[in-house]
């Protein structure tokens, strides 16, 4: 998580063109030169921080009650209804929107809502049209502080936007650009460069106060590289008949803005749409039957999987006294995988006979459907069919990631991954895997492959990002890691992208 809290987030303070009998910019009220001038750059900029701090602290804290005393007790709720794009009624508000949106609204409410009683359908006692910092600074006239007419100046009605990651000195700054408008930042910040890495994406608002630059309002949510060509189709509709895009773009398409990066953070915290590499929803299925014979059973079906003999099935299953077998598992497969090219077949589910039960398991309602009729196409009155037990998603998939963590730490996990033959296989499907990408119709990119993407500006970003995020180490063990690695660096020389 990325937070600021409100703070502000100073930029490096150019003092060159300050003279040496001007006001410090430190803010401590003594000429330059018997201040800071002698002095290192460092402590400078710090002492300058600080004043724009407390100053922006101070405005904040004069501006929230001077909102309610001129909009009224339900500029608040009005304000939060707009920024949350007016939700229906019965999409309750809960605490933990509140708190992930506070550092968000609060700025936004400050210094870019402006009152609208044809959207709002409320009549409040401010005028319509203007900010609160706007009316604020008007009614102080000459008694309001001129470091906080400086920030309100500055931060007034200027919008939000996404902020990709260039460059991340841990513990001391970063340098953003903004996806949007193009523009470049470098910020100091201390807490949040601990978090972000190159690529990770940001949004929120970059400000710059005389010279100093600040992060007013930031999302609490880190954005993955692989979300930026969502953000870059944004991008080319706010571009459309324009020859650039400005602060008034953003401003005038601030609902749109946000709306992506509420679906972007909605998305991030959600459990993803799982789906088989058919594409069918996940639902995983048990169909239970009773079979007069396990042998018949056996040999009726064993033909189900592809890539195993029937013999060498037969020779891992175990037998009683008399070399019957009692039980076995048949795994049912195809050849090929539709999502990997260099995947030789797709496990499509599980067949257990024991004894007198046959338990097959799948993990889709349509492999179910499939796999009921080849077993009672095949088996006929040999099998009875019992129940189809659908079982919990969350519980299988806790199962499931329990397993594959157990299995990934394991040493034989590890003895097995030591072997030249699993890596010279697994890097050949890896590397299989990447080539056919070049050429594969990628949703991410609007259903055009890489290839095709490339041809323009904005699609070239858009895989450029696609890859930097697959390139990102995923928990996976450190030779598939590399062998990503391997596969992107491999994209990047059939696409031309290293030019």
């Amino acid at each position: 998580m990325l937070e600021n809290n409100g703070k502000v987030v100073p930029f490096k303070r150019d003092t060159s063109k300050v003279g040496r009998n001007e006001p410090c910019p430190c803010g401590s009220g003594k000429k330059y030169k018997k201040c800071c001038l002698g002095k290192q750059a460092i402590p400078s900029q710090t002492l300058y921080y600080r004043r724009l701090s407390e100053a922006h602290d101070c405005l904040v804290d004069r501006l929230l009650p001077y909102a309610t005393r001129t909009f009224g007790e339900e500029a608040v709720d009005v304000a939060m209804h707009e920024f949350l794009l007016w939700p229906d009624p019965e999409d309750e508000i809960d605490e933990d929107t509140l708190d992930r949106v506070g550092p968000l609204f609060w700025p936004w409410f400050l210094f870019n809502w402006e009152y609208d009683s044809f959207d709002t359908g409320l009549e409040l006692p401010g005028p319509e049209g203007r900010t609160v910092a706007e009316l604020y600074a008007e009614e102080r006239g000459n008694r309001l502080d001129p470091l906080e007419r400086c920030l309100i100046d500055n931060f007034n009605r200027k919008p939000y936007s996404f902020l990709e990651v260039l460059h991340v000195d841990k513990g001391k700054g970063m340098r953003l650009q903004d996806v949007l408008e193009g523009n470049r930042i470098e910020v100091q910040e201390r807490s949040g460069s601990e978090y972000v890495q190159p690529g990770d994406l940001l949004y929120g608002r970059a400000v710059s106060v005389d010279g100093v630059g600040m992060l007013i309002g930031l999302g609490p949510t880190i954005i993955p590289p692989g979300r930026k060509p969502d953000i870059i189709q944004l991008r080319k509709q706010l571009r459309r008949g324009l020859a650039s895009i400005t602060d008034d773009t953003l401003y005038e398409w601030d609902a749109e803005i946000r709306e992506m990066y509420f679906h972007i953070d909605h998305a991030l915290h959600s459990l993803p749409q799982l789906c088989n590499t058919d594409g069918d929803p996940m639902e995983f299925h048990r169909l239970i039957y009773e079979v007069s014979s396990t042998e018949e059973a056996f040999e009726k079906l064993c033909d189900l999987c592809t890539t195993v003999e029937s013999e060498e099935l037969r020779a891992d299953a175990k037998r009683d006294d008399t070399d019957r077998i009692i039980r076995v598992e048949i795994p049912w497969d195809r050849q090929g995988h539709k999502g990997s090219p260099g995947m030789p077949n797709t496990v499509l589910g599980r067949i257990v006979i024991d004894g007198r039960r046959l338990a097959a398991e799948v993990n889709s309602a349509e492999r179910a459907e499939t796999l009921r009729h080849e077993i009672d196409a095949r088996l006929g009155a040999g099998a009875h069919f019992k129940v189809d037990e659908i079982q919990d998603v969350d519980s299988m998939m806790n199962k499931h990631m329990a397993g594959t963590a157990e299995r990934k730490h394991s040493p034989e996990h590890g003895e097995l991954m030591q072997h030249p033959e699993v890596q010279k296989q697994l890097a050949g499907m890896i590397c299989k895997h990447w080539e056919s990408w070049v050429d594969s119709n990628i949703p991410a990119l609007g259903g055009k492959s890489p290839r095709e993407a490339i041809k323009s500006p904005d699609g070239r970003e858009a895989v450029e990002a696609l890859l930097k995020d697959a390139e990102r180490d995923r928990g996976q063990d450190p030779f598939t890691t590399e062998a990503n690695r391997k596969g992107t660096r491999r994209v990047r020389e059939l696409l031309g992208l290293n030019d």
